[in-house]
């Protein structure tokens, strides 16, 4: 379980058909220690504060394996943070994350709190219409982390597993629910 990237990103203008809106899912790497803290990592923004960040959503994490289905599912290549996650990660896949799983990553703890919700934004940063339901569909969604402690991270550092719950829920059931 490792954290092969970690990304920030700043409110900018994001096209979407005929409009364009607010958004922070286009995300840029991060080199070197950065600073999380319980509303998330230093310097990355939400346009959204009521759908996205806050205390439960303060770190979107997505793995690293389900690029090359996306890649041949559109032809199209995807580049990590295409989905504006904040840690591009290895081996922490939706059927086997749980709700309330708790980890080290650099000097910090944080915890597993929910399935990553999606929006159009994400079918708008990537410029597929139908990325968002598809995502959804096959549940390849990522998740959600909060943070029990704040400290510094870095990418390429492995997550040590402190804590996980009895009977847990995996993200991938509570997918197939919602």
């Amino acid at each position: 379980m490792r954290l092969l990237s970690l990304h920030i990103g700043q409110i900018a203008d994001l096209p979407h058909g005929n409009v364009v809106v607010p958004s922070a899912i286009v995300k840029y790497p991060v080199e070197g220690p950065i600073m999380l803290g319980k509303e998330g990592l230093e310097g990355d923004q939400q346009a959204d504060r009521i759908n996205h960040g806050g205390p439960d959503k303060a770190v979107c994490v997505y793995p690293s394996e389900h690029y090359p289905y996306w890649k041949n599912r559109t032809g199209k290549p995807f580049p990590r943070a295409a989905f504006g996650e904040n840690f591009t990660t290895t081996d922490l896949l939706e059927e086997s994350i749980t709700i309330g799983d708790t980890f080290r990553i650099g000097t910090a703890t944080v915890q597993v709190s929910q399935p990553r919700g999606l929006c159009y934004k994400l079918a708008a940063r990537n410029q597929l219409p139908l990325l968002t339901l598809w995502a959804q569909q096959t549940g390849l969604t990522g998740f959600y982390l909060r943070v029990l402690e704040p400290g510094t991270v870095e990418a390429r550092t492995d997550f040590e597993l402190l804590d996980r719950p009895g009977r847990g829920i995996t993200i991938a059931e509570l997918n197939r629910v919602m």
